[in-house]
């Protein structure tokens, strides 16, 4: 387990900013923060390891999965909070897992599963495609840099054609595959300017022109603290932010979500809030954290009302946007 924590801490990001070097804002704003109630929904009684619940996805009729870092498991509830189903142990069989991260689902509501693993700790390193009720139908990758090879996945998203976009955060990477598995395309390029990154894509999104939004938190005091925009093709489009604590800044953006209008929401970790930003990067909005604040692995989702859910630690959060 500890190799497991180490690994992913020194690929993704350090906990805190201040042993950087860097500074942290403790809270957002107020005066811009928009109303809404946060409401504990769920408690995973499992999720006792360090990390907790990494992955949070619903599907069309609003079920939510989890994925369990630490305990290897994919948990599905319903709407009202019962667990529907389960499954996943310690493996690298086919269902097996090994630090599943996060979650996605394509058009006919199969989920997809990354399964975070590098050099030093071992583990998959690659992706598993599942049934709605927990079949395992498919899985692609191994460890190394080749195309369809991965070194830490992290971020996932499927478009409508079943395309799959992966944040191969180890190889600094975006990786496209086919609905397949077979490798399509990939970028990266390492800096700060547009179309470049330091720390590339901690999470990923689609909007519905299949346009890629990818989170840049910054594991030291030189990344870059935005989110970037690129096209279905890897051409760069638009990137917005920079490190600080104003509308429209960041420090440690991690879970990222796209609603119908191309609204995207971000989970600013270190400023303990939520920021939704337009379609064309404006700052729109933000919601401070409850008193748990963020912890650095959260993700967000959305469901077809525009409430926003949250992952913090063993807990899943509802806010209920008014």
């Amino acid at each position: 387990m500890w190799s497991r924590f180490v690994s992913l801490m020194s690929v993704l990001l350090t906990i805190s900013v201040v042993s950087c070097g860097g500074s942290v804002a403790t809270s957002a704003p107020s005066a811009t923060s928009t109303q809404g109630s946060w409401q504990v929904i769920l408690t995973v009684k499992a999720a006792t390891g360090l990390f907790g619940i990494t992955g949070v996805a619903l599907d069309r009729q609003g079920n939510l999965y989890l994925a369990e870092f630490d305990d290897d498991r994919i948990y599905k509830y319903s709407t009202s909070g019962k667990l529907l189903a389960q499954w996943g142990e310690h493996g690298s069989g086919p269902g097996q897992l090994w630090s599943p991260d996060k979650l996605a689902f394509d058009a006919q509501g199969n989920l997809y599963v990354t399964e975070v693993g590098s050099q030093s700790s071992g583990g998959n390193s690659r992706i598993q495609k599942f049934s709605p009720t927990g079949m395992p139908l498919a899985q692609w990758g191994t460890f190394g840099s080749a195309p369809g090879q991965f070194n830490t996945p992290v971020g996932i998203a499927v478009d409508q054609q079943g395309d799959i976009y992966v944040a191969d955060v180890g190889n600094h990477r975006i990786q496209k595959l086919s609905s397949l598995g077979q490798p399509l395309t990939q970028w990266h390029t390492v800096g700060s300017g547009t179309g470049e990154s330091t720390e590339i894509g901690y999470d990923l999104a689609l909007d519905a022109s299949g346009n890629v939004y990818v989170s840049e938190p910054h594991p030291f005091s030189d990344g870059n603290d935005r989110i970037q925009k690129f096209s279905p093709a890897g051409e760069p489009l638009a990137t917005w932010g920079g490190s600080g604590a104003g509308e429209g800044q960041f420090s440690q953006p991690t879970g990222l979500a796209v609603d119908s209008k191309g609204n995207v929401f971000v989970v600013d970790s270190h400023n303990s809030r939520i920021e939704e930003l337009s379609s064309t990067g404006q700052y729109v909005a933000q919601w401070a954290a409850p008193a748990a604040g963020f912890k650095f692995v959260s993700k967000v989702a959305l469901d077809d009302h525009g409430n926003i859910y949250v992952s913090i630690g063993s807990q899943i959060l509802k806010l209920v946007v008014k």
